[in-house]
């Protein structure tokens, strides 16, 4: 796996929760010629602690060019949203980026540092943030 350089995992409408999302967080840290992500958690258990779990180890992968997260319908707040937004600021080869926090919890601090970490992307082509 550690040669991977796309990797597209979909748990929309399943059970999967924090545990589940830690795990795969940490699987995600041994893959460092990663260019495209996709991870979809969809109406799932997801909170903070999986959110933040992905986030502190996508901000590893450098050669990503591509993240997909979708954590609508979950109890994702502002700490998971913060701890994503923080990854970003690593990650200068993006050139897409697509998140979806809608009908989550997070605020104003998760859309602020999400914002803030966007700006330190030079080769930023697309955007993409959904909140509503």
């Amino acid at each position: 796996l550690k040669l991977l350089q796309q990797i597209a995992l979909n748990f929309n409408h399943t059970n999967v929760g924090d545990a589940g999302a830690v795990a795969i967080g940490h699987g995600l840290q041994n893959l460092k010629l990663l260019q495209q992500i996709t991870l979809k958690f969809w109406s799932t258990q997801l909170g903070n602690d999986g959110a933040v779990a992905i986030g502190n180890n996508l901000q590893n992968l450098e050669l990503l060019q591509q993240i997909t997260l979708i954590f609508a319908y979950t109890q994702v707040g502002d700490t998971g949203a913060v701890a994503i937004g923080n990854s970003l600021q690593n990650l200068e080869q993006l050139l897409k980026i697509f998140l979806d926090f809608k009908d989550t919890q997070v605020g104003d601090a998760g859309a602020v540092a999400i914002g803030n970490n966007l700006q330190n992307l030079k080769q930023l082509q697309q955007i993409t943030l959904n909140f509503w």
